[in-house]
């Protein structure tokens, strides 16, 4: 029997959860016409082989060169005071200036309590109070279809909040509402498209943008609270001979342009002695960042917004695709200090990145006294290590040799494994990702996030708790690399996705699907 017809504007992805690769026929026949009267591209296309065609090519004199060493500059942020936060995103394929330099992107512009935001390479913050909904009015100007994720929110993967399955037409509008923010930790979130497979186009191109849950500085020594905040969204990228951000036949292991909110090394000022609290996300499609700023006291408060249970002092953090910290940052004497992204592969097959400065900080003025210490406990999520498990689990991450199809298990997104787990509410399972490639894959789970509890076998510390979890390389002897997580299911049930967070890989193969049941459905062991 057919499924009943999606509406005009938007159609569920069916063809995912049954294993089709296409969408098309008389299914197709539903699209909406885009913007302008011209037809849609076909809701999918082959991995790899955009259906779109390149913009027209900016001429060199026209696009200009980037210029770095601009003043640092926060994205402009859009929040309510009151009991909701409503804003508009509209998805668009057209040129934008990144640092100087004019190219063809794919960007969100926005608009909020009579402000129009113009579309841009790093759109608005979106910062939400907890137990405020949230409402966000999608609205598509592509020739392809979107949809919206926020990147680590606790909310139901079913209807208008976070359902990936979703598709939205061009031309569509669609209305997303996520209620009972209240179990949002403070800490910072993402949003980015999550159609399948073009994500890591939409991404690269620009579409992406930091969300923060207010409360960590509430957290904080009553001194600190007032302190200065900054946000840091990091994104890359590349440009054809056109001036185009590439469409097709994306690689993540050529040389690439590192950026901070969409500046390339920007100029942040400080006080000697000061304090400050930064919102740091891995915001792009495919490589990774290790953040290292000599010279300058960085304290991690919370990671992917999991408020750690005791702030730790870091001299690097490790960022894979999708990775948030928010850090306290402090600069005891004047001078100038860069934060870096070290040199750094992630493993035989995969890539090699050089050593980038990403950002000057200018410390100026007389050195002033600590402002106050780091609180000693936040309190974080509960332990999982003393509970009961009701199932344990292990993914196998595999990859062809030429490092163009991904699979899970044996299987590439989407199969014919319609459900690759079926975990139960009110239970904690325990899973393994064990990793048979050489190169690392960061793997995202939606809505619950993971306590780590073993990487390659050794014991991690009770607060790691993560959504998104680097899973090492193989080993000697054709030894996997191996993380083992445990995760409560609370609350939702419903289908949703665990995957590389390389969105190449996730594009071509490493996803997977999970539907959470109530006791009442739970299928038989």
């Amino acid at each position: 029997m057919a499924p009943p017809r999606p509406s005009r504007n938007r159609r569920r992805i069916l063809a995912l959860l049954v294993g089709a690769t296409v969408l098309g026929g008389a299914a197709s026949a539903g699209l909406v016409t885009a913007a302008g009267g011209s037809d849609p591209a076909p809701v999918y296309r082959e991995h790899g082989a955009s259906a779109v065609p390149d913009p027209p090519a900016i001429p060199p004199d026209e696009s200009a060169e980037v210029v770095p060493g601009q003043p640092f500059a926060d994205p402009p942020i859009i929040s309510s005071g009151g009991g909701q936060l409503e804003l508009g995103l509209t998805a668009h394929a057209l040129p934008v200036s990144v640092s100087g330099k004019r190219m063809n992107a794919r960007v969100y512009s926005a608009n909020a309590y009579g402000i129009t935001y113009p579309a841009a390479f790093m759109p608005p913050v979106i910062r939400l109070r907890r137990g405020q909904q949230l409402v966000v009015n999608l609205h598509n100007l592509m020739q392809e279809p979107t949809n919206i994720h926020t990147h680590g929110f606790f909310v139901s993967p079913k209807g208008n909040q976070d359902d990936i399955y979703e598709l939205l037409l061009p031309g569509g509008t669609a209305q997303h509402v996520y209620r009972n923010t209240r179990f949002l930790n403070p800490g910072t979130y993402w949003y980015h498209p999550h159609v399948h497979p073009l994500v890591e186009e939409q991404v690269l191109g620009g579409m992406s943008g930091l969300i923060e849950v207010e409360g960590l500085r509430a957290m904080l020594p009553k001194a600190l609270q007032g302190i200065t905040e900054h946000y840091i969204g990091l994104k890359d990228f590349q440009t054809s001979t056109g001036n185009t951000i590439p469409l097709r036949n994306i690689d993540s292991d050529v040389p690439t342009t590192r950026t901070v909110n969409g500046l390339v090394n920007p100029v942040l000022t400080m006080r000697a002695g000061e304090t400050q609290l930064w919102h740091i996300g891995n915001i792009g499609a495919d490589i990774w960042y290790q953040l290292q700023a000599s010279g300058l006291k960085m304290t991690v408060l919370a990671e992917d917004a999991n408020p750690v249970s005791e702030p730790y002092a870091a001299g690097t953090l490790l960022m894979p695709p999708a990775r948030r910290f928010d850090v306290l940052v402090q600069a005891p004497r004047a001078g100038t200090y860069a934060l870096i992204t070290r040199k750094m592969s992630t493993g035989p097959q995969g890539d090699v990145y050089p050593r980038t400065t990403l950002m000057t900080v200018k410390v100026e003025g007389a050195a002033q006294a600590p402002v106050a210490a780091t609180p000693r406990t936040y309190g974080g999520e509960s332990d999982l290590a003393g509970r009961q498990v009701a199932r344990r689990r292990t993914f196998t991450l595999t990859e062809n040799a030429a490092g163009t199809k991904f699979f899970i298990n044996g299987k590439a997104f989407p199969g014919e494994n319609l459900m690759s787990a079926t975990p139960v509410t009110g239970t904690v399972e325990e899973w393994t990702f064990a990793n048979y490639a050489q190169e690392q894959h960061p793997i995202h789970i939606h809505v619950n996030d993971m306590q780590v509890m073993r990487i390659n076998g050794k014991a991690q510390p009770d607060e790691n708790w993560v959504d998104t979890i680097p899973v090492p390389v193989r080993r000697a002897k054709g030894v996997p690399g191996t993380v083992v997580v445990r995760m409560s299911f609370r609350t939702y049930t419903g289908p949703y996705v665990f995957h590389c967070h390389i969105l190449a890989h996730e594009d071509n193969g490493m996803m997977a699907n999970v539907n959470v049941t109530s006791p009442d459905f739970a299928p038989a062991p």
